[in-house]
């Protein structure tokens, strides 16, 4: 049929009105347990993660974005509402979110958003969904996967729990959950969609699949950052993490013994990158890319031998509370920008509203991180905080101050002098002032942060 030049017309404005009524989607890639500096974009030299560079590479990677605490749910409740643990009252994993809570999911859906998780539940260990419409499958569903080929996992032994599972890749749990993230993308190609992909490695056990068990073996991986006899003034938990960590004497462990840990961490974060490739890929041929926000990031990261340490635990050290935090939206964030400002957890979810033009609800905590990324030298915030029940940290460019509460003992590092928390200068009075004023930072906090949705009401009478 020939159009006529009217209709030709007519037709293309037609669609071009479409396109630019289309809401954006929402891709969120969440790893559990990834160190901020375990990407080839943050600078690690010898792991491989093309495909999460090259997502940095199209967007802004947040080179120096801290969670709010170093345990799963916490962290994980802190991106979906914007506001800080002791606000939405879950400062453990043993803790469940309120009903009351506003969610991101909840948000979206609101805004005629298909809502959708699928992995690890976004709440996990606890069964709440937070608000998504659809599960698309979780750990229980791989582990009949697994199953109906007459597999499961072994018992989660070996040195130090590294020990690598019986299968291949693409038998393994992160290409289950990105096939069904792929499935999801596609049949959303015409409505608007918030997905969450979270996937479980590389948190431990460190068991990766065939053949990223023997991609890292024998590599000269970056040192881990500690100090003989630096426990000396540490907290008495840490000296008994190191006696007992997940029934392991971590003082027993050898450099080889942590080489190997490293060599099954690290092939687990490129297995992870792989499949992050493929859902990638599936918005691109799917005519979504140009306008999907996606976001990479981890809701803590892992000790990998700092400190003499391994796994997570009651510490506020960089190696678990800061994290890889990246973001792409074509047009709307500019490409290949790297931003070093201080950033929160609470930021992103009012971040990723404004990007989808959607209004954040009341009680939001965070800032939105728009005008950052655009104007990398604006001024956003020069304090940072993360919170367990009876441990709070403030941390600054310069200093790093841990509150233990009814406690004599904590922790003070000149992050300047000292970047790697080796040297404790809690109890010395030559450093009394700097303790002082970050003590006072961190009250200050607590002061100004009391939940926003329930302020007080004044008597005008």
């Amino acid at each position: 049929m020939n159009l006529s030049r009217r209709t030709f017309l007519g037709t293309a404005s037609a669609g071009l009105a479409l396109a630019a009524e289309r809401k954006w989607n929402l891709l969120i890639v969440t790893n559990d347990q990834h160190r901020a500096d375990c990407l080839g974009c943050s600078g690690n030299p010898v792991i491989r993660t093309p495909h999460t560079d090259r997502l940095a590479s199209e967007g802004v990677r947040f080179g120096s974005a801290f969670v709010h605490a170093p345990q799963c749910v916490p962290s994980r409740v802190s991106l979906h509402t914007g506001r800080y643990p002791h606000t939405h009252r879950v400062p453990t994993n043993s803790y469940l979110l309120p009903e009351s809570e506003i969610t991101l999911a909840k948000v979206l859906n609101a805004n005629g958003y298909r809502t959708a998780c699928v992995g690890e539940m976004p709440f996990a260990p606890r069964a709440y969904t937070g608000g998504f419409q659809q599960v698309l499958a979780n750990n229980k569903d791989y582990d009949r996967f697994l199953a109906a080929k007459g597999l499961k996992f072994p018992p989660a032994e070996g040195p130090f729990q590294a020990s690598p599972v019986p299968w291949t890749d693409d038998l393994d749990e992160t290409a289950f959950f990105a096939r069904h993230a792929r499935e999801f993308v596609k049949s959303n190609r015409e409505n608007p969609f918030f997905l969450h992909v979270n996937f479980r490695r590389p948190h431990h056990p460190f068991n990766p699949p065939a053949p990223f068990d023997r991609m890292y073996a024998g590599a000269k991986f970056p040192a881990s950052y500690a100090r003989t006899g630096e426990m000396a003034n540490k907290p008495p938990q840490q000296k008994a993490a190191l006696e007992n960590s997940v029934g392991f004497d971590l003082r027993t462990m050898t450099p080889a013994d942590l080489d190997r840990v490293k060599s099954y961490y690290y092939g687990m974060i490129t297995e992870n990158d792989q499949y992050i490739g493929t859902i990638l890929d599936e918005l691109k041929s799917s005519g979504l890319d140009d306008h999907t926000v996606v976001v990479f990031n981890a809701d803590h990261g892992e000790m990998l031998g700092d400190h003499g340490l391994l796994f997570k635990g009651s510490y506020m050290y960089d190696g678990v509370v800061q994290i890889p935090l990246i973001m792409r939206a074509p047009g709307r964030l500019p490409s290949g920008t790297v931003v070093d400002s201080l950033v929160e957890e609470v930021d992103v979810m009012p971040t990723l509203l404004e990007l989808l033009e959607v209004k954040a609800p009341v009680g939001v905590q965070g800032q939105s991180l728009v005008n950052l990324a655009k104007n990398p030298r604006s001024r956003h915030k020069d304090c940072v905080f993360a919170e367990f029940p009876t441990i709070k940290m403030a941390r600054t460019r310069e200093w790093k101050l841990v509150h233990y509460t009814k406690a004599k003992h904590g922790e003070l590092y000149h992050l300047t002098e000292d970047p790697h928390e080796l040297t404790n200068l809690w109890d010395d009075p030559r450093f009394a002032p700097a303790r002082a004023d970050m003590e006072a930072r961190l009250s200050d906090w607590l002061a100004a942060t009391t939940d926003p949705k329930l302020a007080p009401i004044k008597d005008e009478g």
